[in-house]
């Protein structure tokens, strides 16, 4: 082989071994391309200030770093002014960062009121930060804050923190059911409960208007001692009664009121619960479930084109006469209810081995709140009437 050949076979071997020790040292980017990526990756974030080349310096002060707004509702809109002073022999920069939530805002603003802008802050002069927030949902641990850059070195970044707690505008007091248990045959179950505002200093209610309505319900302002307890200032004690003639079985009655301030106008609502026991006693089934506390008949899952029918047994104690189903409402239910006209003699009971169909038909589902209620009618003087809940989803 010729020199020459053999001295540009060695320079294109050492190229293109450069060429390998460069990719799998870099990748595919050239080193000055890496470099830059390096000093980009290396350089301080949007929220950093540079500090000055020289000089003396600026030393920030501020009032507090911290603002406890108490109690609110929500809803309210709240404000808080946090001031800044320089306090050092130079120039202090500052600059507002972002706030932790969009519901919280910070401004700059003057000792007159007026707005201002981000440094610098000469030495002995102070700054306003007024920082203005929304509540809009309930807790018990409100905390947003407002950070702000220096060129202070000891205190390069702060914070402003504003918490406390944000409350619904009305309470009800005990929440969900207000279980009046067992009603006697002879008189009316009774309770009573609050609606109040542990942050309205006033209020009014209005009950709203009930469909089938059973329960009784009055109210008058609360002993504002009494309101200590659950930590409120303002409210109604609230009193239910329920008569002793409801229908056989378990009674349950939302109760809803409309809640007016100067905050504008909420609601509050309660259950009330009950139990009426009677001469009728309905039991299990087969290929179904029953709820003796509810009176609830569970069908559960069944194809719509079929329909299901099962026989609930109702046991009937010191009645000579024959159980007569009278009526069923609302006569357009679906369900259809189908009573015997005798019933069997256990001792000084009858037992009546009742019918419930979901005929076929359409899909339909009716189940939990939505299950169907049907009011039985009879000709029983202490039990003229029975409520059945039917659950069932036909597909």
């Amino acid at each position: 082989m010729k020199p020459f050949s053999i001295i540009m076979s060695l320079l294109i071997s050492a190229v293109a071994l450069s060429t390998v020790v460069w990719v799998g040292k870099y990748g595919a980017k050239a080193p000055a391309l890496v470099i830059a990526e390096k000093k980009a990756k290396d350089a301080p974030t949007v929220d950093d200030l540079p500090m000055p080349a020289s000089g003396p310096l600026g030393k920030i002060e501020v009032s507090e770093l911290q603002f406890n707004f108490g109690t609110k509702s929500v809803g309210d809109k709240d404000q808080h002014t946090f001031t800044i002073k320089n306090i050092g022999d130079g120039p202090l920069e500052f600059k507002l960062g972002k706030p932790t939530c969009q519901c919280t805002v910070g401004k700059i603003t003057k000792e007159n009121g007026d707005e201002g802008v981000e440094g610098p802050i000469a030495p002995g002069e102070t700054v306003n930060i007024l920082v203005e927030w929304v509540m809009k949902s309930q807790t018990e641990n409100f905390r947003q804050s407002v950070p702000i850059f220096t060129t202070d070195p000891d205190r390069r970044k702060i914070e402003l923190v504003i918490n406390g707690s944000v409350d619904q505008g009305v309470h009800v007091m005990p929440e969900g059911l207000w279980d009046l248990g067992d009603i006697s045959p002879s008189s009316p179950a009774k309770g009573e409960g609050y609606i109040a505002s542990k942050v309205l200093k006033a209020f009014t209610i209005t009950e709203l208007p009930r469909e089938n309505s059973r329960v009784k319900v009055t109210w008058e302002p609360a002993d504002l001692t009494l309101l200590k307890q659950y930590s409120a200032q303002s409210g109604y004690l609230v009193k239910v009664e329920v008569p002793q003639n409801i229908p056989v079985g378990q009674l349950r009655e939302v109760i809803k009121f409309k809640v007016e301030s100067e905050q504008g106008e909420t609601s509050a609502e309660f259950m009330v619960g009950a139990r009426r026991s009677g001469p009728i006693e309905v039991r299990g089934v087969q290929g179904a479930s029953y709820n003796i506390q509810t009176n609830r008949l569970f069908l559960g899952e069944f194809p719509a084109a079929t329909g299901k029918k099962v026989n609930l047994t109702f046991m009937v104690r010191d009645f000579e006469e024959n159980l007569v189903l009278k009526g069923v409402s609302p006569a357009e239910t679906r369900v259809k209810v189908t009573f015997p006209s005798e019933g069997k003699i256990f001792g000084k009971s009858k037992s009546y081995q009742v019918q419930i169909e979901v005929p076929p038909g359409p899909a339909a589902k009716h189940r939990d709140a939505e299950g169907e209620v049907l009011e039985l009618q009879f000709n029983h003087p202490d039990a003229p009437d029975l409520k059945l809940t039917v659950d069932y989803n036909a597909i």
